[in-house]
């Protein structure tokens, strides 16, 4: 009997272990490997759990748990790509440094300014780019928490650098974020800007002072007599005409490179065209007793432009070619067809410009001074920048070649457009 009784409770602890073996123990560990892969990333082969109804509702909770934890991967891996593909496309140079200068962020055209390879998150700033303005920019906007701003040169560039910390909710740096915007075309803008107003000036002054010199003298001496008076007034006239002709080209230059230049575009026969040119330009060719030679193909098909500002190019030409040549010189007008281009040239055989010269011909206000000095030549300097806007407007540009004592060659290089 005593057997019996032992063998039932033997087999009800048994049964009793099996079944908290079964409602307790079993479903945890089935709880604890579905923690472990789902925090491995891996997706588990089932959610559910054997035993009661609290371990399959855990079971539940790890399935939704696991599919947010999904779905907020997507939105992070989304965003990231967008902002990666933004900072990407930017323009221009991005750096984010944590509060110990590590890298945390360094967009393509960063790596392109510095010429560096790809750049890991986490890297020493100091590994990769050592520069006392980049340091001092992050030094200072660790320091002060305000904006920082400096330049920087790299090889032929000048950057402008915009540094800022960055903060965590609670106000402490944990960072910064430095902006590389490339300003060499602004620089050399500024100073073009400058030089233009220094010439301006410059140009002004000269027959300003003459004509109040004069005007002082006349003010003082009213008993002047006629034949000094008549010599004074032909000397105002002749700066005040210089004056004139500088106004005049000041204002075409303006309009020339203003947003709406007002191009009239119409089908412009060249041979016409240059006629009309040399009848202009007799007067001024017979005081030097100069000889024009007209060459212009008479199968050279018409050119889309507008005929005003190309008059206003070759005369401009022309007046270099009659200036520039001796007595009795020679100059020649050539429209010739050159790889679907209309090219319209203007030659002398003068005093020509002397190879470092000839590379600048065309900047405005530059003038090959010993040429123009022995020679007792004034201008207003902007004839020639003037030629080459008006060529770039027509989608053209400009060519020169020149050799001292020999003579000197402009073209205006124009494709050819057909009117549609």
């Amino acid at each position: 009997m005593s057997w019996l009784l032992l063998c039932v409770i033997v087999a009800s602890a048994v049964a009793l272990a099996l079944i908290v073996w079964r409602k307790w123990i079993a479903p945890w560990r089935q709880v604890e490997e579905l923690v472990t892969e789902i925090e491995q990333g891996e997706r588990p082969r089932t959610f559910l759990i054997d035993g009661g109804a609290q371990a399959q509702r855990i079971g539940l909770r790890l399935e939704k748990i696991f599919y947010d934890l999904k779905q907020l991967d997507k939105q992070v891996a989304k965003r990231e790509s967008g902002l990666q593909t933004i900072f990407s496309a930017m323009q221009d140079a991005l750096l984010v440094v944590d509060s110990d200068r590590r890298v945390v962020l360094a967009n393509e055209a960063f790596r392109k300014l510095f010429a560096l390879p790809e750049i890991s998150p986490g890297t020493p700033l100091l590994d990769s780019v050592r520069d006392a303005t980049l340091d001092r920019v992050i030094a200072g906007a660790f320091g002060g928490g305000q904006p920082v701003r400096s330049e920087l040169a790299v090889d032929d560039s000048q950057i402008e650098l915009h540094a800022i910390a960055t903060k965590n909710e609670a106000g402490e740096i944990t960072g910064a974020l430095v902006l590389f915007h490339e300003i060499t075309e602004l620089k050399k803008m500024d100073q073009v800007r400058r030089d233009f107003v220094a010439n301006v000036s410059h140009e002004l002054r000269t027959p300003l002072s003459i004509l109040r010199g004069y005007i002082e003298t006349l003010l003082e001496s009213p008993k002047t007599s006629r034949e000094e008076l008549l010599r004074i007034l032909g000397v105002m006239k002749r700066h005040s005409n210089r004056l004139d002709l500088l106004v005049e080209d000041l204002l075409t230059l303006a309009q020339l490179e203003s947003a709406n230049p007002n191009l009239q575009l119409y089908n412009v026969d060249l041979s016409s065209f240059f006629g009309e040119v040399i009848r202009d330009w007799e007067k001024k060719l017979a005081n030097k007793q100069l000889k024009l030679v007209v060459r212009v193909p008479s199968d050279l098909p018409a050119i889309r432009a507008d005929r005003v500002r190309l008059q206003e190019a070759l005369y401009n030409l022309l007046d270099n070619a009659v200036k520039y040549s001796r007595e009795r010189g020679e100059i020649t007008l050539m429209a010739l067809r050159r790889d679907g281009q209309i090219v319209l040239s203007v030659s002398d055989n003068g005093i020509g410009i002397s190879k470092e010269d000839l590379p600048r011909i065309f900047e405005r206000f530059y003038r090959v001074d010993k040429a123009r000095t022995a020679e007792n030549i004034r201008g207003t300097g902007l004839g020639l920048a003037i030629v080459k806007h008006i060529a770039q407007l027509h989608s053209g540009h400009v060519e020169a070649e020149s050799e001292i004592e020999k003579g000197t060659t402009i073209r205006v290089v124009l494709p050819i457009v057909t009117q549609t």
